[in-house]
């Protein structure tokens, strides 16, 4: 599902964030992207839903080139995933059902769908009775439960999640990757960059390590089970 071949990126500024990053992702896989602050986990992240481009080398989603995509033809590309952020972005004058309706009103569903998938969706999160809560009502776990709705009302194939736990405290943040992972296992792929550790190794999912802009470390899902 997702190829990086030989990929670098390289900003105006001359940092270096990736260095030669050669790496695949196969449909229903959950990998967690792992490292330090600054090792390149967040460009890699963003090359996914091309915030970012390539320097060298080519980023494929579905065989679709990233590296050569038309600027007009983003939004197609990203109705076929969802994108989790740190710090929410939440509309905070709509209500949390405006919200995660909305990813659909911009694409021009009727009324009758977007009723339908969002409430849906709010149940699966676990949020069916806030919907009419604003975010400033909600907690920060509650908000990023939101962000999850959000990015899945489309049923997209493709879930990226940005440390989606990084601002949340321990408790909370389990049950956000709880979720995450039953999403997974409906089917949707999932790629999340993070430095909550403690959640990751307890996990059993594949482990991709990042450090200085490379790819130092990827450990299949058995391999994180028996301690290799």
């Amino acid at each position: 599902m997702i190829k990086l071949r030989n990929v670098s990126k390289i900003y105006p500024n001359g940092a270096r964030a990736l260095i030669g990053v050669n790496l695949d992702i196969a449909k229903g896989e959950f990998v967690f992207i792992v490292g330090p602050s600054g090792a390149g986990k967040s460009t890699l992240i963003k090359l996914l839903y091309r915030e970012e481009i390539a320097t060298r080398g080519q980023v494929f989603i579905n065989n679709i080139n990233l590296v050569r995509l038309k600027n007009r033809q983003v939004p197609a590309l990203r109705r076929n995933m969802g994108v989790i952020f740190q710090d929410f972005k939440l509309l905070p004058n709509k209500t949390v059902f405006e919200n995660v309706a909305f990813a659909l009103q911009v694409i021009a569903k009727d009324k009758k769908e977007i009723k339908e998938k969002t409430l849906s969706v709010l149940d699966l999160v676990g949020l069916s009775k806030k919907a009419n809560a604003f975010p400033a009502q909600l907690s920060g776990g509650e908000q990023q439960r939101v962000c999850i709705a959000r990015a899945l009302v489309n049923r997209p194939e493709l879930l990226i999640a940005d440390e989606p736990t990084g601002n949340l405290d321990i408790d909370t943040a389990w049950g956000i990757v709880e979720i995450l992972d039953r999403i997974n296992k409906y089917g949707t792929t999932v790629v999340m960059a993070t430095h909550a550790l403690h959640i990751v190794e307890q996990m059993n999912k594949r482990v991709v390590r990042v450090e200085g802009g490379r790819i130092v470390e990827d450990r299949a899902e058995e391999e994180v089970r028996i301690g290799i």
